[in-house]
């Protein structure tokens, strides 16, 4: 039996002596530790990976954010222009109803309403039953000029 103990100590000692036992012991510690740090380093690999992502990913967002409020506002520009347009072409069709082929002097189609108004009643006399002293005529310049010499010599 003592031959056995010198024999398996004399291979122990030929194969490394306590480091082997040691080794054999807490083989699989050491390769659950050994798992365990490569674990480590490919999570630390991964975590700066999605951070950098992360952060190219937080700089496109604000690229699209800027070309949606880009986008926008030229939708809002060409709307505005949309809508002037039609205002321009509502005021050509407003404009071609009121066309007249006869000269300035003796056409009221050009003018607004409310100045059209005033000309008619002045034409018919009816403004003077309104404003007796009004001038509308040489005569009545004259009148209401002679009426200030009369005023001024009394």
């Amino acid at each position: 039996m003592n031959e056995i103990l010198v024999t398996i100590g004399s291979i122990i000692g030929t194969l490394g002596g306590w480091e082997a036992v040691k080794y054999l012991i807490n083989r699989k510690s050491n390769k659950t530790i050994a798992e365990a740090n490569a674990f480590e380093v490919q999570r630390n690999a991964l975590l700066e990976d999605y951070k950098r992502v992360q952060g190219e990913v937080d700089v496109l967002k604000k690229k699209v954010d800027e070309l949606y409020e880009k986008l926008h506002s030229l939708e809002n520009e060409r709307l505005d222009l949309i809508r002037e347009n039609n205002e321009l072409r509502l005021q050509l069709k407003e404009a071609e109803k009121h066309v007249c082929l006869q000269p300035d002097d003796k056409c009221l189609q050009r003018l607004n309403n409310g100045v059209k108004c005033r000309l008619v009643n002045l034409l018919r006399g009816n403004y003077t039953k309104d404003h007796p002293d009004a001038i509308i005529t040489e005569e009545d310049m004259q009148n209401s000029n002679g009426d200030l010499e009369k005023e001024e010599t009394v």
